[in-house]
């Protein structure tokens, strides 16, 4: 897509968003260049939303104002070697989320923000880089305590310090997968379950003085484990 329909498209569909949820937006502008994401290589900033706020006279959140900024070339990186790649389908994703994250700033939430966080450090993980193995707790989970994200699930288990079985459900079931007793904190892809899409993630339960002494340093273990499922209670 070249860039003058681009524009022409972004426009349209800003024009398109009911005016209540344009509120506090001064237009839509798209930058030619791509945007390479700060850390991460390899991934690619589609847009951004620029807000300033104006403190009221007592010190609270004001008037908000922001700009949503689109990255052509971004889009153009991204669709370079796929035929398939969606330019309108992408480009409204994107202004709905940079709108989002505008309504968000001006009601004083973070969750987006969150959000975003933890797909980049799952995308750190994923790339063999640091990353904060906690990132998932920052996430709503379901009933069963599972967190989606980006096609994954994340199962968060607490173990005494010396347990070796971390038990957590799936599907109204119980399963468990070994732990070892050395490490601190395993993350476990669970290779016979969903397609390998899970993660276990067990944390031996550590004193909290412990966590504060050259011994108590978390130590972090990464491994595939089968899941065993255990008997009805």
């Amino acid at each position: 897509m070249k860039y003058e329909r681009f524009s022409e498209l972004a426009g349209r569909m800003y024009d398109e968003i009911p005016a209540d949820f344009r509120a506090g937006i001064s237009g839509v502008t798209v930058e030619r260049e791509a945007l390479a994401h700060a850390e991460l290589p390899g991934i690619w900033t589609l847009g951004e939303c620029v807000t300033e706020h104006w403190p009221d006279p007592t010190g609270g959140i004001g008037d908000t104002q922001s700009e949503i900024v689109l990255h052509y070339g971004s889009f153009g990186e991204l669709a370079v070697g796929d035929p398939r790649f969606d330019w309108e389908a992408e480009l409204w994703e994107t202004m709905l989320h940079e709108l989002l994250h505008h309504r968000e700033a001006a009601a004083n939430e973070e969750r987006l923000d969150v959000y975003d966080w933890a797909v980049d450090q799952n995308y750190r993980r994923l790339s063999g880089l640091d990353f904060d193995p906690f990132f998932h707790r920052f996430l709503p989970a379901d009933d069963e305590g599972h967190v989606r994200l980006e096609g994954e699930t994340f199962v968060d288990v607490v173990l005494r310090r010396s347990e070796r079985m971390a038990v957590f459900r799936w599907r109204g079931a119980d399963w468990c997968i070994r732990v070892p007793i050395e490490a601190s904190i395993l993350w476990s892809r669970v290779r016979n379950l969903a397609g390998g899409r899970i993660w276990v993630i067990a944390e031996h339960h550590r004193p909290w003085w412990s966590r504060y002494s050259r011994r108590g340093k978390l130590e972090l273990w990464e491994m595939d484990r089968r899941a065993l499922p255990l008997p009805p209670a």
